[in-house]
């Protein structure tokens, strides 16, 4: 979890942008293109992969900070952090535009790209976004966004001291929140991610700039986030953006990865 001089001036001097590492990158054929959620890494997606890999490339990025992929201890891993290493990641595949399947975190990062580069995505599958900002003026979804708030100050206000600590706390949280791959190297993009890319966020904002085709997904057993119809979220012209509920918590699951597989091959097919 540290930068050395070389790196720092080719990436924070002259903004040079990281690329992510490959976790999966199998299959030929039209791209689709897998971010997972935070904690975690690029081989969550093995049930999409086995469903989708005779069909279609198949790219599984480990995001920034996170499995394989460069872990700079000075970047803030804000939004555009991550979009930055995604965008140019993606642009290496030489490839035409993709479907980009997010989860979690990764919903927030692919609406981001999507964004900033609609040239590069034709669809966005969104499973499990953790939508907290730009929402209905409701006493419900206040109560639970202030939940959530307050769980995350807690954890970061957590400050070990030593390693081993790190790895203690790490595997704790492993345990009580379902996917969590953290560990002393990924703490730090861990801890800052959530703070500056989950509790800071622009995924609200960016969804009504963009009209790329939408399949939001949400768990109806998924107690970290927020659901709800499209227009009540993004506003009367969101007509680009189609909602599911499945019965799921905030996991790929094999059955998760079936419906988000069918959302896919819906969308290629014209559906």
């Amino acid at each position: 979890m540290t930068s050395g001089l070389l790196d720092k001036l080719w990436h924070k001097t002259l903004r040079r942008p990281y690329r992510l590492y490959r976790a999966i990158d199998e299959g030929s054929g039209d791209p689709i293109v897998l971010l997972h959620g935070i904690g975690q890494t690029g081989n969550t997606w093995q049930h999409v992969v086995e469903q989708l890999g005779h069909k279609h490339r198949i790219v599984a990025f480990d995001l920034l900070g996170f499995g394989a992929s460069p872990k700079p201890d000075w970047l803030d891993y804000d939004i555009d952090d991550h979009t930055k290493a995604l965008i140019a990641s993606i642009e290496k595949l030489h490839q035409k535009p993709i479907t980009l399947v997010g989860h979690s975190m990764g919903c927030l990062v692919a609406v981001r790209l999507a964004r900033q580069r609609p040239d590069l995505v034709k669809h966005l599958v969104l499973y499990e976004m953790p939508l907290y900002e730009g929402l209905p003026n409701k006493r419900m979804y206040r109560l639970r966004t202030d939940l959530y708030y307050r769980l995350y100050r807690r954890i970061m206000k957590f400050e070990p001291t030593s390693q081993a600590q790190k790895v203690q706390l790490a595997q704790r949280l492993a345990k009580r929140i379902a996917g969590f791959e953290v560990d002393e190297n990924t703490w730090q993009p861990f801890m800052k991610s959530l703070k500056n890319t989950i509790m800071t966020q622009t995924a609200a904002d960016d969804i009504k700039q963009i009209d790329t085709p939408i399949d939001v997904i949400y768990g109806r057993f998924d107690m970290l986030v927020i659901r709800g119809k499209p227009q009540k979220f993004f506003g009367e012209d969101s007509g680009h953006i189609t909602a599911h509920t499945i019965r799921e918590s905030h996991v790929i699951s094999k059955k998760a990865s079936t419906f988000i597989v069918e959302r896919v091959e819906a969308f290629n097919n014209g559906e």
